[in-house]
């Protein structure tokens, strides 16, 4: 496929055509692909929510720099077919080549060495309002040496591919007109080229990811002992096997504090709290493994406790200790906390690949415990609350229809990172007060809803106003503007987002925009560092906890939890 992007002259013959692309040099490169690759490249670095490690953005650019240069000679190629099936010729002079020839390549670098300078200061900025340290020259030095690598790679393989299918043309040129002959390389190469992409790099690459993570949840020790008291799960009496629960659930039931701790943080005599969880294995539905959590909330005798939260889990079975840890110092340890695997998979591999289960997860779940829980009487029922973080919002929040179905059948629930194509969250974002940002959404003058940035924004709203009486049951929804997770979107690909229409959030970069595609594709990119800022930034919730399950607990948003969140500080699982 030639890379020139005049036309050729019509005039010219065939062998003359042949002869300058055998005289092509293999390091020529097609101007237009390099344009849209250079401009490719500049996006890559343009400021989205999060910043990127060197190799990271290394990694991204060459992507986005080699997917611009194949745009740019598809382009280039369906300009010059059709400039000669319609007869257009594009002649200059020879002093306008020369001057073309040499203004416009200096004319690019300036513009990509400017527009590079002025990313890179800005994603310091971005770096910046998250608190994290800007990459430094050296850094931005090996990302280009590893953009320029991959680029290289990936240009390679493409120019085998052309080379295979002219090959082939020119095999089956001698059998069937040449027309043909170059329409059956095309299809046979790019048939071979997606069956191999498809079924050998894709599937079989997730089927080794999925084969990894497995045989990390199932094999790889938490380097923790199984517990010692019966009130979790893998412990004494425990129905569950502790090689069962699986990595994740293996750091669960050996993360709760003591009711020692407990008493130390709030002052007050404290119960030794419950946590139960089940592994998803091979022989197990979605369903089993939710019917044995029920189990052994029944052997434990969790349905006496005060409080009593079914949270779901992330893809690989995570919960997050923050909030598990908040309810049991608020509730003196009377509490007890079901939890369920039901994939391998990281969220942010989940979210773009199997949004079902988690849903499924969520409801069978929730559905289990509510049918034990109803059949108590009123007045001994527990306090029966919610919660998720992330991919586990999404598919806790499926148990329930919509909001109201949500605030009849649950006592309160707090939601942490929640993707913004859920279905009750969007409901409820669509739902807010005209004038409330999307980044915190006011609903019903925050009466049962309350989104929060922070902490401190569970008795006002963004801009600092009041909220009315806060009526139980209570629900909060945590999201930081700068998390990814709550604001990736495939409608991003072709439409504004509010968020990003309205003011920025105060830990979002006043530079970033939207683009079509691009913004998509930022935020896809930033799925995989939202844990990298410190607490309160990204996908890092963690103190901020304290209060909203505070509030939805029975206090008051605005209680003194030093104390609590001092104790939380000692005693819980971090992800780091």
């Amino acid at each position: 496929m030639p890379d020139e992007t005049a036309a050729p002259d019509a005039t010219a013959a065939p062998d003359a055509t042949a002869a300058r692309r055998t005289r092509r040099p293999w390091w020529h490169l097609s101007r237009t692909g390099l344009l849209l690759g250079a401009a490719y490249f500049l996006t890559s670095m343009s400021p989205s929510l999060l910043p990127r490690t060197w190799y990271y953005q290394g990694l991204i650019s060459g992507l986005c720099a080699v997917a611009g240069y194949a745009l740019g000679v598809v382009v280039a190629w369906v300009v010059r077919t059709v400039g000669r099936w319609i007869g257009l010729r594009v002649t200059v002079s020879e002093q306008a080549r020369h001057v073309l020839l040499v203004a416009a390549p200096v004319l690019g670098a300036v513009a990509v060495l400017g527009l590079t300078v002025a990313n890179v200061r800005s994603q310091a900025r971005t770096a910046a309002v998250v608190g994290l340290a800007p990459l430094d020259p050296l850094d931005w030095a090996l990302a280009l040496v590893l953009a320029t690598v991959v680029a290289v790679l990936f240009l390679s393989v493409a120019r085998g591919l052309r080379s295979a299918t002219h090959g082939i043309a020119e095999a089956a040129g001698h059998v069937v007109p040449q027309t043909i002959a170059t329409v059956i390389a095309v299809v046979v190469v790019a048939i071979a080229a997606a069956w191999v992409t498809d079924n050998v790099l894709f599937h079989r690459g997730m089927q080794a990811f999925a084969g990894i993570a497995a045989q990390v949840n199932s094999s790889s020790p938490s380097g923790r002992t199984a517990p010692v008291s019966p009130l979790r799960s893998g412990g004494p009496g425990s129905l569950e096997p502790y090689d069962s629960l699986g990595f994740q659930g293996q750091m669960f039931v050996t993360s709760a504090p003591t009711a020692a701790e407990i008493s130390s943080a709030t002052g007050r005599s404290a119960d030794e709290p419950i946590r139960v969880y089940a592994g998803r294995t091979d022989d197990r539905s979605v369903a089993d493994v939710a019917d044995a959590v029920v189990r052994e909330l029944q052997r434990t005798r969790a349905f006496d406790r005060r409080v009593l939260a079914v949270i779901t889990t992330t893809g690989t079975g995570w919960v997050d200790d923050w909030s598990v840890q908040s309810i049991e110092y608020l509730s003196d340890g009377d509490s007890a906390v079901a939890a369920m695997q039901y994939s391998y998979l990281p969220s942010a591999m989940s979210i773009m690949t199997d949004r079902d289960t988690p849903r499924e997860a969520g409801r069978a779940l929730f559905d289990k415990v509510y049918a034990v829980w109803r059949t108590l009487p009123e007045g001994s029922r527990p306090r029966l609350v919610v919660g998720g973080e992330s991919l586990g919002s999404y598919g806790g929040q499926a148990a329930f229809t919509d909001a109201a179905d949500m605030l009849s059948r649950a006592q309160g629930g707090v939601w942490v990172g929640t993707p913004s194509f859920t279905d009750i969250a969007a409901e409820l974002t669509a739902q807010r007060t005209e004038g409330s940002p999307e980044i915190v959404p006011v609903v019903d003058d925050g009466l049962h809803v309350r989104f929060a940035a922070n902490g401190d924004q569970l008795t006002h709203d963004y801009y600092g106003r009041d909220y009315g009486a806060w009526d139980f049951p209570r629900f909060v929804y945590a999201q930081h503007p700068s998390d990814p997770v709550v604001w990736w979107n495939p409608a991003l690909l072709g439409a504004e987002p509010d968020w990003l229409r309205e003011p920025r959030g105060r830990d979002v970069n006043p530079d970033v925009t939207w683009i079509p595609f691009v913004t998509f594709w930022q935020l896809t990119t930033d799925m995989a560092v939202g844990h990298d800022p410190p607490d309160g930034y990204g996908h890092r919730y963690g103190a901020e906890l304290v209060p909203a399950w505070g509030s939805v607990l029975g206090g008051s948003p605005t209680d003194d939890y030093s104390r609590i969140t001092a104790g939380i500080e000692e005693t819980v699982n971090r992800v780091e």
